[in-house]
């Protein structure tokens, strides 16, 4: 249920997936060293890390992060659509759905290297060290702009976002399909001038297909231009930890400030917020922020 929104300068997002541990602000160091699920091969990361992480079990299941090049990556849970490799490609490196987003972050140093590095992994829908099976799609963001990888008829595809805005299944054309219906358009080509111009009903439920269109609408009519005009949006987006939601409520709310390399991490369980700038962070340990 996570919604995320992105301009040419913030990234926003609600964590709303239910966890077997916490979620904290966590900072990996370059050349840290990790253990894909499905491999004995230990991987050795090119780049610092900074973003929401679980730690399981000695293993860490990254949320979001940005990396020291500025490439941002983003999971988000993508039932029934994802379809994952069924056999590990030989000469590949295995990956979990989990594993991707370390991998992206800890080796790549823009989304075209990701695109020309695909071919040396291959991703299984296997489960992660907890055993668990999350199926999972990606948003990614560099200098250059937002991207999405979706896994699909067993590989994964990468493409422009031009929407800046990602929630669930279905997959990413079917949401352009359905907001273009909202707008009176047909097809599957993202039209941000009439996206922009739009003055029929928004939205009002919460399921994913609402979501998006919302945070389309929001982010084409009243771009965030400011950490706080962003927050305010994921505020709005937030899911609140009710009789009704147990388990799917937002667990915490992320915010990537690109021009002053700061992330942003309010707790919603403690409504406490977390500023940490990347480019400060340059130990040789990994660091839980709480």
């Amino acid at each position: 249920m996570c919604t995320v929104m992105t301009t040419s300068r913030l990234f926003g997002r609600t964590m709303d997936f239910p966890p077997r541990t916490p979620w904290h602000l966590t900072y990996l160091p370059a050349g840290f060293q990790w253990q894909p699920a499905r491999t004995q091969q230990v991987v050795v990361n090119r780049y610092r890390i900074l973003g929401g992480m679980r730690h399981f079990s000695g293993h860490y299941l990254i949320g979001d992060g940005v990396n020291a090049a500025g490439v941002l990556c983003a999971e988000l849970f993508f039932p029934v659509a994802a379809r994952y490799a069924s056999q590990v490609r030989w000469g590949t490196l295995p990956l979990t759905p989990q594993d991707f987003i370390t991998w992206v972050l800890g080796n790549c140093s823009s989304v075209a290297e990701l695109a020309a590095s695909l071919s040396r992994v291959t991703v299984v829908g296997a489960p992660w060290y907890d055993g668990n099976n999350y199926p999972f799609h990606w948003l990614l963001q560099d200098r250059t702009g937002t991207y999405l990888v979706e896994p699909l008829a067993g590989r994964l595809h990468v493409r422009v976002n031009p929407v800046g805005a990602l929630t669930n299944t279905p997959i990413f054309d079917d949401q352009v399909a359905r907001l273009n219906r909202r707008l009176g358009l047909g097809g599957r080509w993202f039209n941000e001038q009439v996206t922009a111009t739009y003055h029929g009903p928004w939205p009002t439920g919460g399921n994913s297909v609402e979501r998006f269109q919302r945070a389309a609408l929001e982010r084409w009519q009243a771009t965030p231009r400011s950490v706080t005009a962003m927050q305010r949006f994921l505020t709005r987006v937030t899911v609140p930890q009710t009789d009704r939601h147990r388990n799917n409520y937002t667990h915490y709310r992320a915010i990537f400030d690109r021009d002053r390399e700061e992330y942003y991490f309010t707790d919603c369980h403690t409504g406490t917020t977390i500023k940490k700038c990347l480019g400060t962070l340059n130990g040789p340990q990994a660091i839980t922020f709480n």
